[in-house]
């Protein structure tokens, strides 16, 4: 067997959870955080929970109620140009000025 190819293992570890629970282990790396472990994982409590630990849940919040604003003030962007419309009728140089904003 070749000499010094196998990695260190360390004895006593901290595996610490986000949760908080600590566990104790040899591994090859030194102490870590997971973000579940078997006392918080949903298979293990039969408790639905949602892990969220970068924010998923509340950015897509976010950005929901961001679309709803937006889609809120089109409408009323809408609506006001609807009530712009008059009953006469346009000059040919008022056609032309509203062709070319158009394109």
């Amino acid at each position: 067997m070749k000499k010094d190819i196998h990695p260190q293992v360390n004895k006593n570890i901290k595996i610490t959870c986000a949760c908080g629970t600590v566990f104790t282990t040899s591994s090859t790396l030194d102490d870590f955080k997971v973000d579940i472990c078997s006392n918080c994982h949903p298979y293990y409590t039969g408790k639905q929970k949602f892990v969220d630990t970068e924010g998923r849940i509340d950015k897509f919040q976010k950005k929901l109620d961001e679309s709803q604003k937006k889609k809120a003030a089109a409408k009323n962007k809408k609506s006001k140009e609807k009530e712009k419309v008059t009953d006469e009728p346009k000059t040919l140089k008022e056609l032309m000025e509203e062709a070319s904003k158009k394109s």
